[in-house]
């Protein structure tokens, strides 16, 4: 008997369907915008490290936590409702971004850095919208419009010392791509792309987010070339040259040797005396690398070196 076959198809997906279709910036698919991506990204990871620094200097902890979650361009600005952003400006291109963090994160590490006891042991740090007051404009399960938050207050707003606090941060974050940022006290709509990077921060049992969006216009003028070289690259090596110059050197010199046997050495005892000549000249190294020829000299009853020679490379080896 042959196999009964069912003559049901099945309905194919309907892989165009208005849920699986996203608009799409033509900027996003060339090759700039994903260079100025990748150009930035080492300082985005660097940030990591330079954030939870700052953040367990400043609650006088060392269990601040910081961890880079998505990071990538995206075609659209989606504003983050519970939390007051600040907006930067670059002092040499056109374009602007804004950091924003958890605003009750915020309340925590503000009332730590100005010497209060904030407890940080309650998962608090993450405010539901109907909580802080945010008009959702979602439908309750019954079908009803969400009536539970205040329409007049979007959130609670932020206090002199949050604000400083967020500045902070904030700029501790950007000063790791450039520093040349100003805070704008407004911002405008982002007309294109942005380049969006959320960290998570974890202190404690508490935990909330900071998020970055650089607009793609300034994300370009950034990276058209290296971040470091945005200075006059004589700038740069005069400032490395300050810098190298500063590096503490020590300088060391063999003033005797004094050959003696197994015998000698194992027989001698505390108040033995070690005949020994000081050399006329000795090399003065740095390191085990010979620099210089001095004379041993004395000077106001201490021993001194004084330099009559230079080592020549050729000399060295």
């Amino acid at each position: 008997m042959k196999p009964s076959i069912s003559k049901n198809k099945i309905k194919p997906r309907n892989i165009h369907s208005s849920q699986n279709v996203f608009p799409i910036d033509i900027r996003s698919l060339g090759r700039p915008l994903n260079a100025a991506q990748q150009s930035l990204s080492s300082y985005i990871y660097q940030a990591v490290i330079v954030l939870e620094q700052t953040l367990n200097n400043m609650t006088r902890r060392t269990d601040c936590h910081v961890k880079l979650l998505s990071y990538g361009l995206e075609v659209s600005y989606q504003e983050i409702k519970d939390r007051e952003p600040i907006c930067f400006t670059h002092n040499q291109y056109n374009g602007q971004c804004l950091v924003s963090i958890s605003q009750p994160l915020t309340h925590l590490i503000a009332e730590a850095f100005y010497g209060g006891t904030p407890d940080f042991s309650h998962q608090n740090a993450t405010v539901p919208a109907n909580v802080t007051g945010i008009v959702t404009g979602e439908e309750s399960p019954d079908g009803d419009p969400d009536t539970t938050s205040a329409p007049e207050n979007k959130m609670p707003l932020m206090n002199a010392s949050e604000k400083r606090v967020q500045a902070r941060l904030a700029a501790t974050l950007l000063n790791q791509i450039s520093h040349q940022w100003q805070v704008a006290t407004e911002h405008t709509a982002f007309k294109n792309g942005v380049l969006h990077a959320k960290f998570a921060i974890q202190i404690e049992d508490s935990h909330g987010e900071i998020h970055l969006h650089l607009d793609d216009d300034l994300l370009l003028q950034l990276t058209a070339q290296d971040v470091v070289t945005q200075i006059d690259p004589a700038k740069v090596d005069s400032l490395r040259d300050m810098h190298l110059k500063q590096v503490p050197l020590r300088l060391n010199a063999m003033l005797s040797r004094q050959t003696l046997t197994l015998d000698q050495v194992i027989n001698l005892n505390v108040g033995d005396i070690i005949s020994t000549e000081i050399q006329e000249v000795v090399d003065v190294n740095a390191g085990t690398l010979p620099l210089y020829q001095a004379h041993v000299v004395e000077r106001n009853g201490h021993l001194v070196l004084q330099v009559i020679d230079n080592i020549t490379p050729q000399e060295r080896h």
